[in-house]
């Protein structure tokens, strides 16, 4: 529908439809190809278990003048991606998990620029629709992680980085629609985890990221009373990489990212108790990938690859069939 509705307002489409036969007009839809989402960053991929869709959320990318932030959202049906609607208001660096229990999109974190930054609301998208529902003044940050415990039915939120920069190592949960914050102990403050739920364990797994530190490569899971480190090793230090919980295989995946030597293009699963390397040559290195299941695999878009001259953002598309990564887009 989008791909009409744009081509409608360059006055293309009526005169193929009005004089184009069955045939030459199947031929011609045959021949388009739907259009891409903008080459992009900070953005987010999740996936909608009631529709079963992946819906792309904002995101961000670079330009001559600084940044301009996205307010779209997309679904990817396996084959194309479908302009599927707008935010309220541009957002980047956010977070979006779906919610069982209320069979709907939760959005939280991000912002676009120094006027909304950090916000500490809490957005719910419920029939086609986003609506502010709740939320904490002090939990406004960017690049936190949030994972919906599917055991526990709750949203947990851990870490990022606040408005005046400054890294967190604070817990939340969402209790309703009001943030609570939850008195515990756990990982060091950080930004750009990994924080999403191991179907085996059936825990809130805790990956990487960068805090005052520096770099981080560990693993901790948050099981609902507390936190608890687990004795594993596999991947670099690293942020701003891409994860997904596969749960056709029953395990974590994480893809590339940024470390101190640059940028990463491996790709590692987590199977409940170990991490392993996949033997998967796909995406060239980047971070800022974005990963979501899609009811049978992984579907992988867009990300920032630094080079000597700037920046540069992707818009392809890569799924991960089983152990190995094939191009869509």
């Amino acid at each position: 529908m989008p791909v009409i509705s744009r081509t409608c307002a360059r006055g293309l489409i009526p005169v193929l439809v009005v004089l184009a036969g069955p045939s030459l007009l199947g031929a011609a839809q045959a021949g388009a190809q739907q259009p891409l989402p903008d080459a992009r960053a900070h953005h987010q991929l999740v996936y909608d278990e009631a529709e079963r869709l992946v819906y792309l959320v904002g995101g961000s990318t670079r330009t001559s003048s600084g940044y301009h932030y996205f307010d779209d959202v997309w679904t990817w049906d396996g084959g194309d991606w479908i302009r599927a609607g707008s935010l309220p208001f541009p957002r980047s660096s956010h977070r979006v998990v779906y919610h069982a229990g209320r069979r709907s999109l939760i959005l939280f974190g991000g912002g676009f620029g120094q006027a909304v930054k950090a916000e500490g609301v809490v957005w719910e998208r419920r029939d086609g629709e986003w609506r502010a529902v709740g939320g904490h003044a002090e939990a406004g940050r960017d690049e936190p992680g949030l994972c919906y415990d599917r055991r526990r039915d709750r949203v947990v939120l851990f870490g990022g980085w606040d408005r005046g920069s400054t890294f967190r190592g604070d817990t939340w949960e969402l209790s309703g629609v009001d943030l609570v914050r939850v008195d515990s102990t756990g990982p060091s403050p950080r930004a750009g985890h990994a924080f999403l739920y191991d179907p085996v364990r059936e825990r809130c797994l805790l990956f990487g990221g960068r805090g005052p530190e520096g770099y981080l490569a560990d693993t901790w899971e948050w099981d609902g009373d507390g936190w608890a480190r687990l004795p594993a090793s596999g991947p670099q230090e690293r942020w701003f990489f891409g994860s997904a919980t596969d749960d056709e295989n029953e395990r974590v995946v994480i893809f590339g990212g940024s470390g101190a030597e640059g940028d990463l293009a491996d790709t590692w699963a987590w199977d409940g108790s170990r991490w392993k390397p996949l033997d998967a040559e796909g995406p060239e290195a980047r971070g800022m990938a974005k990963l979501a299941f899609t009811g049978r695999n992984l579907v992988l878009f867009g990300g920032r690859r630094m080079i000597t001259e700037g920046f540069v953002d992707h818009q392809d598309t890569w799924v991960l069939v089983g152990d190995t990564w094939e191009r869509r887009r």
